[in-house]
């Protein structure tokens, strides 16, 4: 006995020993897997051994005078010695990581618990005395449920070698139905039969079609090569049960095209062809047909974009919720919506539970309306003594001065607070000065204080360098809040404005017209740097330098100067060279303490200028008048100088004229043009500024005098906020940043635009205009059963899931979640708190997280278009069904009335959620969305300009879509959609303000369609010059349907070390990469297709020449097709081509509408959908329209996610 127990002991700690070896691939060891694969050889022991003592041990029971005592005994230990090793051989074989986690789990356990009793068994049957004894009933029983575990276990064990399948695949029909099994017989066309090699089928293969592909097809696609990534000789012949139908279609389809066999190798005989065609058609037919089934069981999780939409509709919460989400990836196709890809990982779920729990915190509110954070600054000239408002320093900083602003406070209804303490009095002044306005990152000849409030002028984005790259466009007007702001929920920025005026201040700074030091003369007034008084901040090195002491400190000296005559004045500063390292700037004050005469930079000084003795930085002009002025100098990582310079202009320089002439410009030429505002919000940084623009941009019209207000809201959650911290401290950390520009934007330093007028901001947070707010109140609302606890929560709980599940729900499925709540309702004081867990649980749902499918094929008409809804609305709107939708599907009428939701969904404003993010993927704009452009070569590419690139696509193609044009417009139009900023960097005139609108195109001016937009040929260069494969695979694979293949390994780049070559053209270059013999034949077929656009330079403008040569862009396609240029390659496809490109456009939108990608079995459908849109015109509405309505969009059979999910 005592020995029994020791043993099992020993085989017990084994068993718990095997628990540490890791089941998810981790281990690398061939041996190990070996070992493993014993497991199914011996399994049969122990199995058989339990399965004979059961039945031993119940004949023994019942007839005790057969002795059977030693035989069971025997037999006990005989199995407890084999499924020792035949769990460890089985878990070694799991370590391998190749198997169904989930099944893999439940195999193990049941494996693990069976051997874990069977080792027990030994001791307690040792124990037993008679039958009549508990021990012995015990016995019994815990070998009754070994048999059981053990038979589980070897039932999860055929699962996962054989399918969960295995037992039913060949069950009777009649059987299936009795047990109410899916008879998958009736529900796809082809059974899988045995791919044996002696069926009729692939005898036919072996004898008469393999010796005609092994002929003229394996010396390029077998063994030793695989051109366009093609293999023939690995292929099977049966299509519909082999996983090969995709690649015999590739194969087919440059049969029929004459690509293969090349027209320098042997070709097939009418009869081989014939023969080899027929073979490949009848069979990839009925492959279809079978895949067809298969196509119609996509299981599809919302995307992130949908998924925050549906949330935010269904909460009305604008948070971007989904942001924290991992990324979704691409299908081959390049669609993020796929349901193949669209994958659900357990860091999805974590978040899922985290991000609901948040959403509906946000949602839902207590108690009265809270006292909201609401500050108004008014700006004027001089209007307050001083004694409050914050004047924030740092980097490069421009504060506005708090003479020239008033701070207040204000309460929820707009009214200022005044304070009736002294302890209050204190507390308002502490609050007030941590607000002020920032101007950092603005010239200060482009904005002006006046009496009425500041004057902005139109907003010159910088040149897409650090840091005034980060500071925002110039003039910005900033309000500067330190840390007493919320960092949650909405809010309002209002704005009083109206036209402005040019300031007619004689003093102010003027642009630089060109970088280089003044001629100094006998007229150079000379600021000597050893001649100043400074303070201990400076030391004055080798009497000739002053210096900082500690260039991280700010740092401020004096300086006078008389001025003999009024006029323009070059101001340079001479200094020494300081490292790049050392960020070395400058603050430089003209005009004493006005704000309009500060300049400050970071001077970026390249090493070759190390070995100069002092080097000169023209900084400024300035107008200054007669007499005696104050200046300052200075700054944080101040480089220090030896002595300014202020030279004025000789006399003959025309730049006084220009000057009057420019402001006569600028009257005359936005005389009627009204300024705009356009809003950001973020964080103040050391360089600049963290921001985002929200809200979109308003004109103003007011006329001086006359003031309006403009409120703009957003979300504080959405925006790149300083996040609350006890660790973040510092004058300067914690700073909240709501501003705005004059959006009129300009691409010249000397054009101001027309002026805009601001005389106050105002902020509001938290913004509540209702309270409760709708978030609110759309989940609680009012109801005559409100008293009633249990009724109420039903009828919450019901509409919140028919809401978020998008159709009905039935009574089994809401009694689940209410007794969820009837269970948990008394453990939260606030009935709100316990109806909001059973929310979270709706939100965490496979209902909410994927897109309904129906259930059952036999639901009802109306069940089933509830689907339908959510079909089209996630394909049109990326969002939920709206009320519209909902009603019709409920009624049955909604596929009765197709056509007409169309219309309806396409009028939409929301329609552009389906340009955007189709047009995204579809055109691959992400490249130009990563495209690093070489700003200086290309120093007016700014953000500004490559956002409208995006813009200029999405605004182009829903102009097609919602006016139902052709889509031939896409290869070509008479018309572009622009603005003026994207209009005046293309060199097209006549355009006015920031809205995108038709402009007509003569015929020079090569813009129409969407081969000649900037986002497409700016994401396809490199960033500093254009890449003609680049954009002729962008043609072929998206435009002409034509993919091609990728290149072979190990093939050589263009080479820029050959002689001569950066004196080469693109086409010259191409040419010389052509004749490399393993680039020929790819490059034949692509390179003639690129030459085409090296009229357009790497940001997409039109040029002529190129490396002072003029460009030649004629080209002979594959075809033998000569065309020229841009112009060329789109008559050729609008002549040639028109049907490729329609399918072309057909197949991706298809892909994105079903959320899967197309193959060989979608090809009659997709057909039939060119076929109707050929028919019509080519309208883009009839594309979606007939996508819409194709069988594969609305299906009712029932999806494999349905059927384990279930509701």
């Amino acid at each position: 006995m005592k020995r029994s127990v020791v043993i099992a002991i020993a085989f017990t700690i084994v068993l718990f020993g095997l628990l540490i070896i890791p089941l998810d691939g981790d281990i690398d060891n061939t041996f190990v897997f070996f070992l493993g694969r014993f497991h199914p050889i011996i399994l049969h022991l122990p199995i058989g051994g339990l399965m004979v003592l059961l039945l031993m041990e119940i004949i023994n029971r019942f007839r005790p005078e057969m002795n059977l005592d030693a035989a069971c005994n025997i037999l006990l230990w005989f199995s407890v010695i084999s499924i020792l090793p035949t769990i460890s051989l089985g878990f070694l074989l799991a370590s391998s990581g190749s198997y169904e986690d989930e099944l893999l789990n439940f195999h193990k356990w049941l494996g693990w618990f069976t051997a874990l009793i069977c080792i027990w068994l030994v001791v307690f049957r040792q124990k037993k005395s008679n039958k009549s004894t508990g021990l012995s009933r015990l016995y019994y029983f815990f070998l009754s449920i070994n048999v059981v575990l053990l038979s589980l276990a070897g039932h999860y064990g055929g699962y996962l070698t054989h399918g969960e399948d295995y037992l039913t695949k060949y069950m009777p029909s009649a059987m299936k139905t009795f047990l109410r099994i899916d008879n998958m017989d009736d529900e796809y066309l082809v059974i899988n039969t045995v791919m044996d090699s002696s069926s009729k089928e692939a005898l036919y293969y072996k004898n008469n079609i393999r010796p005609i592909v092994e002929t003229y097809c394996f010396e390029c696609h077998g063994t030793e090569k695989q051109k366009g990534d093609m293999r023939l000789d690995t292929l099977h012949w049966n299509m519909m049960n082999g996983r090969d139908a995709e690649r015999w279609h590739a194969a087919l389809n440059v049969i029929n095209l004459g690509e293969m066999p090349p027209k320098k190798k042997p070709q097939l005989k009418d009869e081989e062809r014939q023969k080899l065609v027929s073979w490949l058609s009848d069979n990839l037919k009925k492959a279809a047909i079978a895949k067809r089934k298969d196509n119609n069981s996509v299981m599809r999780r919302l995307t992130k974009v949908q998924y925050t939409k549906s949330l935010n509709e269904l909460l009305g919460v604008s948070v971007n919720f989904g942001d924290v989400l991992p990324s979704d990836g691409k299908s081959k196709m390049g669609f993020s919506n796929n349901g193949n890809i669209l994958q659900t990982s357990s860091l999805h779920i974590d978040y899922y539970q985290k991000i609901a729990r948040e959403a509906l915190d946000k949602a839902i509110v207590f108690g009265s309306k809270p006292q909201s954070k609401r500050y108004k600054v008014t700006l004027g000239k001089n209007i307050s003594c001083g004694n409050s408002g914050a004047e924030f320093g740092g980097y490069q900083t421009a504060p506005v001065n708090n003479e020239d602003l008033v701070v207040e406070i204000l309460d929820n209804q707009g009214n200022t607070l005044g304070s009736t303490s002294e302890s209050e009095q204190d507390s308002f002044k502490q609050i007030k000065n941590k607000i002020g306005i920032g101007m950092r990152g603005s010239a200060s000849n482009r904005y002006n204080i006046v009496n009425e409030g500041m004057v902005l002028n139109s907003a010159l984005p910088a040149k897409e360098v650090t840091p005034k790259s980060w500071q925002g466009p110039s003039p910005n007007l900033k309000l500067l809040i330190k840390e007493d702001f919320p960092r949650t929920g909405d809010f309002a920025f209002r704005v009083e404005a109206s036209k402005g005026f040019h300031s007619a201040a004689i003093e102010r700074l003027i642009d630089l017209r060109n970088d280089q030091p003044a001629t100094l003369s006998s007229k150079t007034i000379n600021i000597v740097a050893k001649d100043l008084q400074y303070s201990n901040d400076f030391v004055l090195k080798n009497k000739h330098w002053l210096m900082p002491k500690d260039v991280a400190k700010y740092v401020q000296t004096k300086f006078t100067y008389h001025i003999p005559k009024s006029g323009i004045y070059q101001i340079d500063l001479i200094h020494p060279y300081v490292s790049d390292d050392a960020m070395p700037s400058y603050r430089m004050s003209l005009l004493g303490r006005k704000k309009e005469g500060v300049i400050g930079k970071r001077i970026n000084m390249d090493v070759t200028l190390k070995k100069e003795k002092e080097i000169t930085t023209p900084v400024t002009l300035v107008y200054l008048s007669e007499g005696e002025h104050q200046g300052f100098i200075g700054g944080k990582f101040f480089v220090g100088f030896s002595h300014i310079a202020i030279t004025p202009l000789p006399e003959d320089d025309p730049l006084p004229k220009t000057l009057e002439e420019e402001a006569l410009k600028d009257n005359s030429t936005y005389t009627d043009i009204n300024p705009s505002i356009q809003v950001f919000a973020g964080s103040r940084t050391d360089d600049g500024m963290d921001y985002k623009t929200f809200s979109e941009p308003k004109y103003v019209t007011a006329s001086l005098g006359q003031v309006q207000t403009f409120e703009f809201t957003g979300r504080l959650e959405n925006l790149p906020i300083p996040l609350g911290s006890d660790d973040v401290s510092g004058d300067l950390a914690n700073i909240f940043t709501v501003g705005l520009w004059n959006n009129h934007l300009v691409k010249e330093s000397s054009l101001k635009g027309p002026p805009l007028l601001i005389k106050s901001v105002e902020f509001e947070a938290p913004y509540y205009p209702n309270w409760p707010p709708k978030s609110h109140t759309n989940i609680f609302f009012n109801s005559p059963n409100k008293t009633d606890a249990e009724t109420y929560a039903k009828e919450v709980i019901s509409q919140f899931m028919q809401r978020a599940f998008r159709r009905p729900v039935d009574s089994v499925e809401l009694n689940r979640y209410l007794s969820f709540w009837k269970n948990i309702k008394n453990d939260f004081d606030r009935f709100e708190d316990g109806v909001k867990e059973v929310l979270i649980a709706v939100l965490c749902s496979p209902n909410f997280i994927y897109l309904y499918e129906p259930e059952i094929p036999e639901l009802k008409e109306t069940e089933d278009q509830f689907y339908l809804a959510s079909q089209l609305s996630y394909f049109l709107w990326n969002s939920p069904p709206d009320q519209t939708l909902t009603d019709l599907a409920e009624s049955g009428d909604l596929h009765g009335e197709l056509s007409e939701q169309i219309d309806r969904m396409i009028d939409s404003p929301k329609i552009s959620e389906l340009v955007n993010s189709f047009t995204y993927e579809w055109l691959r704009l992400d490249r130009h969305k990563s495209m690093d452009v070489d700003v200086e070569a290309y120093e007016d590419f700014t953000r500004f300009v490559k956002e409208d690139m995006f813009k200029e696509t999405y605004h182009f193609v829903q102009y097609v879509l919602k006016n139902n044009l052709s889509i031939m417009n896409f290869i070509d139009s008479d018309f572009a959609m622009l603005n003026q900023n994207l209009a005046e960097f293309y060199g097209i005139e006549g355009v006015k303000g920031n809205e995108f609108r038709p402009v007509s195109l003569p015929e020079n001016q090569k813009r129409g369609g969407l081969l000649s937009q900037g986002s497409f040929l700016s994401g396809h260069s490199d960033g500093v010059q254009a890449h003609p494969i680049k954009r002729a695979v962008w043609l072929k694979e998206k435009i002409l349907g034509d993919h091609p293949p990728p290149p072979p390994p190990n093939v050589p780049e263009l080479d820029p070390e050959t002689p001569g070559f950066e004196n080469l053209t693109l086409k010259e270059q191409l040419f010389l990469h052509r004749n490399k013999v393993s680039c020929m034949d790819c490059h034949r077929k692509i390179d003639p297709f690129g030459v085409v656009f090296e009229n357009y330079d790497a940001v997409g403008r039109f040029r002529l020449t190129a490396k002072d040569k003029p460009i030649d862009v004629k080209s002979i396609l594959p075809d033998g097709t000569e065309v020229v240029g841009i112009q060329g390659i789109k008559e050729y496809i609008l002549a040639l081509k028109k049907e490729n490109f329609t399918k072309s456009l057909v197949e991706n939108l298809f892909a994105y509408a079903l959320g899967r990608d197309i193959g060989f079995a979608d090809e009659e459908e997709i057909n039939n959908i060119v076929e109707e849109v050929i028919d019509d015109d080519y309208r883009f509405k009839t594309v979606i329209e007939q996508i819409v309505l194709s069988p594969s969009f609305y299906k009712k059979e029932q999806s494999w996610f349905n059927k384990i999910a279930g509701k």
